[in-house]
């Protein structure tokens, strides 16, 4: 493993040992967990989001009216397809 130098504070310093010290863990320890904790957060954060990945499905039922609503839709198609009815 490769060693990194961080300058905290004897404050921040103090809460990591002692948090470390609850969790039975070396600071070292809490420290690498919590480096991974937020690259990870960050990478999740990246990936799509739910309309993202389904952009391309959202509003593909056509109507005349605009103003239908999504539950309107889905009788719409319900009636036009005949599909059964759900709850």
């Amino acid at each position: 493993m490769a060693n990194l130098t961080v300058r905290i504070d004897p404050e921040l310093r103090a809460q990591v040992r002692a948090l470390a010290s609850e969790l039975g863990l070396c600071t070292s320890e809490l420290v690498r967990e919590a480096l991974k904790q937020r690259v990870a957060q960050r990478t999740r954060s990246r990936s799509k989001s739910v309309f993202a990945a389904t952009r391309d499905l959202c509003g593909v039922a056509e109507t005349s009216d605009p103003e239908l609503s999504s539950r309107g839709i889905s009788v719409l198609l319900r009636a036009r397809h005949g599909w059964p009815r759900t709850r």
